[in-house]
């Protein structure tokens, strides 16, 4: 499970680059707007679809306000970036849209918790329980992105779930957690350097079920010919998914060359741009971010 529900603002216009001689990707950096006392949080948006990335690069341009529902969040551990792929891309208005920041992801722990140990688990001296646990997400044959997430709540909260957290989960265990996307940012005292974080604020988890012997049975069967009822007057829905992982995301920068359209540059060789959200161009008031 991997799914994200959420506003962004780009700060570039959208590019268009060339996997290989047959097709194409159109990327937009943007930031996801920060809640109270957090950073925003910078992703690269992924366009697979034609019509998808015709609409994008007529509509979308820097300073743009975008809901993206249905996306996949991916983490690249190596330059621990975060970009966003597929889903259905809207244009809104920050005077009437709100905003909105929810991800889904289900899969593995990959670590214990060490109650004793404050990095993993600790309690405040303002009342507040704290738990850090890492979920390993499948992304494809033998793959996976790794996400650091924690949970956070009051000692007297009736929902525990920084205690249940710790207490529940260990190396392996299958969880599907909700939650939002986060980011931290600080200066470094001993050297002076600005750091960040990026991170899953936990609300709710669900343990996987324990494996049961047998074969389940469906709880509906419907007549054979049964006619499908038409629905949205016939309408379908267009096709936002990404291809294949491995068509894609090549495992490795150091793959084979591949073919490169005259005066064309591939994604691999684009500058990561630094940006911030501009208020000057009607972007989300930091205020009206949920906590």
């Amino acid at each position: 499970m991997n799914k994200i529900y959420v506003s962004v603002q780009t700060i570039e216009d959208p590019r268009q680059v060339y996997v290989d001689s047959s097709r194409t990707n159109v990327l937009v950096k943007a930031l996801i707007p920060p809640s109270k006392d957090k950073a925003p949080t910078p992703v690269t948006i992924h366009i697979y679809t034609p019509a998808e990335q015709a609409r994008v690069m007529q509509a979308v341009k820097a300073n743009s306000h975008l809901f993206i529902a249905g996306g996949k969040l991916r983490h690249d551990l190596d330059s621990r970036e975060f970009s966003i792929h597929g889903g259905s891309i809207a244009l809104v208005s920050p005077e009437t849209f709100p905003i909105i920041n929810e991800v889904v992801l289900g899969g593995r722990c990959i670590k214990d918790i060490d109650q004793a140990d404050a990095r993993a688990f600790k309690r405040t001296d303002s009342g507040y329980v704290i738990c850090n646990q890492t979920l390993s997400v499948n992304t494809g044959k033998n793959k996976a992105d790794l996400f650091n997430f924690f949970a956070i709540n009051k000692v007297d909260d009736r929902f525990n779930k920084a205690e249940y957290l710790a207490s529940l989960t260990r190396n392996g265990t299958g969880l599907t957690i909700s939650g939002r996307v986060v980011t931290d940012a600080w200066t470094d005292k001993s050297t002076g350097q600005a750091k960040s974080k990026t991170s899953i604020q936990m609300y709710d988890m669900t343990l996987a079920p324990k494996p049961k012997a047998g074969t389940i049975q469906p709880s509906t069967e419907l007549p054979a010919n049964t006619p499908v009822q038409s629905l949205w007057g016939g309408q379908t829905q267009a096709d936002t998914t990404e291809p294949a992982a491995e068509a894609v995301m090549p495992e490795s920068p150091h793959q084979a060359a591949i073919a490169t359209p005259q005066g064309q540059v591939l994604e691999s060789q684009q500058p990561t741009p630094v940006g911030t959200i501009n208020s000057s161009n009607d972007a989300w008031d930091d205020n009206d971010a949920p906590f």
